[in-house]
């Protein structure tokens, strides 16, 4: 009952992304061709409602991604998770070493993991390291690893905004957001993707952090055979 009932809300969220395309394009259309016959007022309006789309779009995405995650067969293999960090740097222009610095510090030893999975993981705690940060400041972040008998954790450490060591138990749930409204952007989906997708891969993932001293998220994956 429970892979119906995700399947089908998968394919709820899935089939809301057609509609939803058809009010962003429409929405740009008149901001970008029409926008002289309107006035101010007018042009408001059509940019939060574009807003509020690209909003909902990203909510709808997120969505997906947890169902595909709980659905979808989950096959771990050795993986590499020094190119697979890179390849992510390179792929996300919010990690870009001009609006960034992440900081690999190696050795990264191999993990029992899913490739598809552990780049989820990795993106998202990297994004949400470099936007949380205040305004201003360049956002850097240490990804480091300690090697232990039945465990391999990762540190990723960021110099944000950080949040009360009493937030920390509860970020991962679904919907949780602590930033201040209408600073930063988010669904409250992210976290609750990671551990979803740790728990997947027989792995854990928590958080240390400070209010104003940034945060310390660990991640935890068996070894490599």
């Amino acid at each position: 009952a429970l892979a119906e009932l995700e399947s089908y809300s998968y394919s709820i969220a899935h089939d809301k992304r057609a509609p939803l395309s058809a009010m962003q394009g429409f929405s740009r259309i008149l901001l970008e061709e029409y926008a002289p016959e309107f006035g101010p007022e007018a042009l408001n309006y059509i940019r939060r409602m574009s807003k509020s789309a690209e909003r909902l779009d990203r909510l709808i995405q997120d969505v997906l991604t947890s169902s595909k995650i709980m659905c979808s067969e989950m096959d771990l293999q050795p993986v590499q998770p020094e190119p697979l960090l890179r390849e992510i740097i390179e792929s996300y222009p919010n990690l870009y070493s001009s609006k960034a610095e992440i900081v690999l510090q190696e050795p990264l030893p191999a993990v029992l993991a899913n490739s598809a999975a552990l780049t989820q993981v990795f993106s998202n705690l990297l994004g949400n390291a470099v936007k949380f940060v205040e305004p201003g400041t360049q956002p850097r972040v240490v990804v480091r690893a300690e090697q232990g008998n039945a465990s391999v954790r990762f540190w990723l450490e960021d110099n944000g905004i950080g949040m009360p060591p009493e937030a920390t138990s509860r970020i991962f749930q679904m919907f949780q957001t602590l930033n201040r409204p209408g600073l930063y952007e988010g669904t409250g989906l992210g976290l609750a993707i990671v551990r979803k997708a740790l728990t997947r891969m027989n792995g854990a993932v928590g958080a240390e952090s400070v209010l104003g001293q940034g945060s310390r998220f660990w991640v935890d994956l068996k070894p490599a055979p």
